[in-house]
């Protein structure tokens, strides 16, 4: 009976010893966080994709408990008192009624909006100046307030205000990220799913790099019910695609340019997109979430800079991120989005 015992025993610990393996294989870990307790939720910028956050973040219930910070203080105060005058429909909602920095002390997770806005027809990269002068000011501040939470940088141009961010910070790259290509990713599953007339959710897929204009579709494992698209259209996507679905990827990278040309900014999609990142956050999830983190040693990239991948996301922040199988064309996508990203990084000065 005991040396049955002692060779399952042995058999289990093979087996867990090859399932260790197989994980390192399939992603790499990051290291353990200490993080802040309860459920706070700060937002720093109350412009419309702060608002935006706020709004989601309360009405899908992911928490009750915000702050709401701006230079503006009547702006801010204002909000605080709209959102509040319907505290009925919002889950006994709390929103801190300081208007000074302050009011993010002690924050699970600190969502940075402030920036500048873009113009019509403006590209994200050429804001990058701007508004990495606003992130040198408040994150050390808001660290102040609260050095063990989560920062989600969604400032544009994201990926750079990111590594900003973590540069001013020194902030462990597990709690110092960006939504990045979350939103890319499901804009680029409703353009399938309304071609192909099925759901949104029943189409798997991701969209890696850059933020923008060099984002970079993963055709190569996009799935529909379990089918791979390239199954049935190897060269999907690419410049030799006879049916053109490179046009799905125009549209996701054209979408946001087409609201801020109607109502001048954006800022529905993107709260929907911070707070299912948060959600991920507060429920322990390991969901794996397209978010801009450092690339460096990931699909041939040397340099440090920020650029999406699939990450695993749970209490922490980021716990691990996974090696992408790219084909060919999506590696050298990826590597020059690294390279535009690398550009725009150097030329901001400290």
């Amino acid at each position: 009976m005991r040396e049955q015992e002692e060779k399952e025993q042995k058999e289990n610990e093979a087996r867990t010893a090859k399932a260790l393996l197989f994980r390192s294989t399939l992603y790499k870990t990051n290291s353990k966080q200490d993080f802040q307790a309860g459920n706070k939720v700060s937002i720093v910028g109350a412009g419309p994709v702060g608002m935006g956050c706020a709004f989601a973040l309360l009405t899908k219930r992911v928490t009750n408990n915000i702050a709401i910070y701006d230079v503006k203080n009547d702006l801010s105060s204002a909000e605080r008192q709209d959102l509040l005058q319907g505290s009925l429909f919002l889950h006994n909602c709390k929103i801190d009624n300081r208007t000074t920095i302050e009011c993010t002390k002690n924050s699970r997770v600190i969502v940075i909006t402030a920036g500048v806005r873009s113009k019509p027809n403006e590209s994200r990269q050429n804001l990058v100046h701007r508004s990495a002068e606003i992130i040198k000011k408040i994150a050390p501040e808001l660290l102040k307030q609260s050095p063990k939470a989560v920062f989600i940088v969604v400032s544009n141009p994201v990926d750079v205000m990111t590594w900003v961010t973590r540069k001013i910070t020194n902030l462990p790259y597990e709690r110092c990220f960006s939504t990045g290509c979350h939103l890319d990713t499901a804009r680029f599953r409703m353009f399938i799913g309304k071609l192909l007339r099925v759901s949104t959710s029943s189409v798997q897929g991701m969209v890696l790099g850059e933020h923008g204009d060099t984002s970079v579709p993963i055709w190569s494992s996009v799935s529909v019910g379990g089918t791979l698209l390239k199954d049935l259209l190897p060269p999907i996507g690419t410049e030799k695609d006879p049916m053109a679905w490179s046009n799905v990827h125009k549209n996701v990278v054209d979408a946001a340019y087409k609201v801020i040309g109607g109502k001048g900014y954006t800022n529905w999609a993107v709260g929907l997109t911070v707070s299912d990142v948060v959600s991920a956050i507060f429920e322990n999830s390991n969901r794996i979430l397209s978010l801009s983190t450092n690339a460096k040693g990931m699909c041939g990239v040397k340099e440090e800079v920020f650029l999406s991948l699939p990450c695993i996301v749970n209490k922490w922040g980021i716990y691990g991120v996974l090696h992408p199988q790219l084909s060919d064309w999506e590696k050298n996508k990826f590597e020059e989005s690294a390279k535009v990203m690398l550009k725009l990084q150097n030329s901001i000065k400290f």
